[in-house]
């Protein structure tokens, strides 16, 4: 889940809760971005993502 609240918004970050694991940290949207398709490209080829 994003978490993207006025000061999210403001310092043009997100917050990240990960399902099972709560809370991942606050992130530069670009490093999201880089870390959602890592995980996703692992997700895809069954290689485990690096966290």
């Amino acid at each position: 889940m994003l978490i993207v609240g006025e000061k999210e918004a403001a310092e043009g970050r997100v917050s990240v809760r990960k399902h099972g694991q709560g809370d991942a940290g606050s992130f530069p949207v670009a490093e999201f971005v880089r870390m959602f398709k890592e995980e996703a490209e692992g997700m895809l080829t069954g290689q485990v993502a690096v966290q």
